[in-house]
């Protein structure tokens, strides 16, 4: 399970590329398998490869879209729970 205070950085073999900026195509050069993130969850991909935490990511979505906070905890953990998963990104090391 993911924590919210946890440091989740996106894999060094992800190459990423943002289509109109509302919209991405994520590559695991690795794996060779590819991933799309529409408009929001290239912001929680964007706001990843800066370093917030999930509990930073959602405390700005809360300021930047129209969504409760219910909703946005779920949307952002759900995002990130997949990421793992296709191995885009990993949980830090030091956390």
């Amino acid at each position: 399970m993911i924590r919210l205070d946890q440091h989740i950085k996106p894999d060094p073999e992800v190459v990423v590329t943002e289509l109109d900026g509302k919209e991405a195509v994520l590559l695991h050069l690795g794996t060779k398998m590819y991933f799309t993130l529409n408009e929001t969850g290239l912001r929680i991909w964007q706001m990843l490869s800066n370093g917030l935490t999930p509990e930073e990511i959602n405390e700005r979505f809360l300021t930047e879209f129209d969504v409760s906070p219910e909703r946005a905890k779920e949307g952002v953990l759900h995002l990130i729970h997949e990421l793992i998963q296709e191995k885009l990104v990993k949980v830090a090391e030091f956390d």
